[in-house]
């Protein structure tokens, strides 16, 4: 076969080409350099990542005819080209899955008598090290505490909870990342150059998100993609191959919903199921979409999504608060498990998108209970108050209710005009100001809640916090609070926060009677009845 994927064929070789892992790669270089490379070793992280082209490129750098150890294998000798290949009689890959037996660490263990044959160091590979039995593992004890001179075993895995911690604590632990997008979309641009395939970058962007972190896996979907028979690659393209639904489909319908059309959102997820998408697959997809939004609401980064996204996506986080937001994405993870155990999941979905567009006339616990506790008790209520509370009205058929009224639930006005703000007007307020507030976002109404006023002037109030989260959220979020104050008293008003330390307390080593009286009269004057004296632990 003379096609070689492009997996392998852009397979790390060196430590320079291993991505986004500098955090090891730097100390497998300096355990080289210094002399100091241990017995055994465990690579743990997500598929795809590099750990076995990692442990590959360590054993060739121990093991290069050329200068090795060194932290530049040559690539070149017969050592590094048999370890490349797989075929070293020096450095053995074991896989895992299919040698889970103890007799299999018996037939190695045996093996280990033997000293190198042409190369520094006997290497042993073990992928999907969590595969072993109990048996095994306890078989390999003895052995990784103390191996033969110049042996050194590789582990590598996705589930380290299942190695037994006792083999563990025998290795030197390297903790792989997940890639992050960028880094996968630069890596792939720079393959299809040298392919010479054009692909467009929201191409490149969405083959990066769907591989999860792998580059291993990216590769494996370019592959695919080019296997579609084009030396140019569209976005159309990727989205047809893989079945993946289209951030402007997420976008319109959070349009619809906002507009309550039932209707049309009903059509757009019918449209989807027709070309064939799994109906999980979808929900996930906009579980992700309403997530990234949420986030950028909250004020911070999202690297997962492509800055032509960004701006698109900030501006429809405006029409939602964080409560909607947060309430859009617990009825989808309903959705999910629902589908997942019905035998009508369409149902489901449909009935799941309907409730999605009755967002806006749902009300929150909090302000039913702000209304019921603002109707006056019985034997108080005005003449004026007891027009606007609806009667019932008797009838041989079913009992309606007449038009409701507005009933006035709070003494506080829900718009003032003042000249000056005033710590006063601003206390006499406060309690709506956050009520409106929590609208927005629950956090930072009860973060603020918690502030204390520092500095106060005709338009300007600086508040307190002694708390580092909340003093970073709400800084996050001073403009939109900002501009409540500003609506609610009709007057340009700039809110601002400063950060406080708490004081330490101090504490009295030998407190006097009088000290005592300051802090607890009581029981100063329990200490004077009982004509005790006061003495401190020591």
């Amino acid at each position: 076969m003379s096609y070689l994927v492009l997996a392998r064929k852009y397979r790390p070789q060196t430590f320079d080409e291993v991505y986004a892992q500098d955090h090891i790669t730097q100390i497998l270089k300096n355990t080289i350099e210094l002399d100091r490379t241990a017995q055994a070793y465990l690579f743990t992280g997500p598929r795809g990542v590099g750990k076995t082209s990692l442990a590959r490129i360590f054993a060739k750098s121990l093991n290069c005819l050329n200068g090795g150890p060194t932290v530049t294998p040559c690539n070149k000798c017969t050592n590094c080209v048999e370890i490349t290949e797989g075929t070293s009689s020096d450095v053995i890959e074991i896989d895992g899955a299919s040698n889970t037996g103890v007799d299999d660490i018996r037939d190695l263990q045996r093996e280990l008598m033997y000293s190198p044959s042409n190369s520094n160091f006997k290497i042993y590979i073990i992928d999907e090290v969590h595969m072993l039995s109990k048996s095994a593992f306890n078989a390999l004890l003895k052995t990784l505490e103390e191996p033969p001179k110049n042996v050194i075993f590789i582990f590598a895995t996705t589930e380290p909870h299942k190695v037994l911690p006792t083999i563990i604590s025998r290795c030197q632990r390297f903790d792989f990342k997940r890639i992050p997008i960028p880094a996968i979309v630069k890596q792939l641009r720079h393959i299809m150059q040298k392919e010479e395939i054009e692909v467009s970058e929201e191409a490149l962007f969405l083959i990066a998100k769907k591989a999860d972190g792998s580059m291993r896996d990216a590769l494996s979907l370019m592959d695919q993609i080019i296997a579609y028979g084009k030396e140019k690659i569209s976005t159309e393209d990727v989205l047809s191959i893989f079945g993946i639904v289209h951030t402007d489909i997420y976008n319109s319908i959070l349009n619809l919903i906002r507009k309550k059309d039932a209707k049309n959102i009903l059509k757009h997820l019918h449209s989807i199921l027709e070309k064939g998408n799994d109906i999980q697959e979808f929900i996930n997809g906009f579980l992700d979409h309403l997530r990234n939004i949420l986030l950028l609401k909250m004020g911070l980064e999202v690297p997962e999504i492509s800055d032509a996204d960004r701006k698109l996506m900030q501006n429809l986080s405006e029409n939602f608060s964080e409560n909607e937001l947060l309430y859009l994405i617990t009825l989808l993870m309903k959705a999910k498990s629902d589908i997942k155990n019905s035998a009508n999941p369409i149902i489901i979905a449909e009935m799941t998108f309907v409730k999605l567009s009755k967002i806006s006339e749902i009300t929150s616990v909090e302000k039913i209970l702000s209304s019921l506790s603002a109707i006056p008790e019985k034997g108080n209520i005005s003449p004026t108050q007891n027009k606007e509370i609806p009667q019932m009205k008797r009838s041989a058929g079913p009992v309606k209710t007449e038009k409701k009224q507005a009933v006035t639930t709070s003494h506080l006005p829900e718009k003032i005009k003042v000249e000056s703000l005033t710590e006063k007007i601003l206390k006499d307020n406060f309690e709506t100001i956050l009520k409106k507030l929590r609208k927005e976002s629950t956090f930072l109404s009860t973060f603020l809640a918690n502030c204390k006023i520092e500095k106060i002037s005709d338009n300007y109030v600086q508040y307190s916090t002694s708390n580092g989260t909340h003093f970073k959220r709400l800084t996050a979020g001073k403009n939109k609070i900002s501009q409540i104050f500003s609506e609610h008293f009709n007057l340009k008003i700039s809110v601002d926060f400063v950060y406080l330390e708490k004081p330490k307390e101090k504490t009295i080593v030998n407190p006097t009677l009088d000290q005592i009286k300051a802090e607890s009269p009581e029981l100063a004057d329990f200490i004077e009845i009982m004509e005790a004296e006061v003495k401190t632990k020591t």
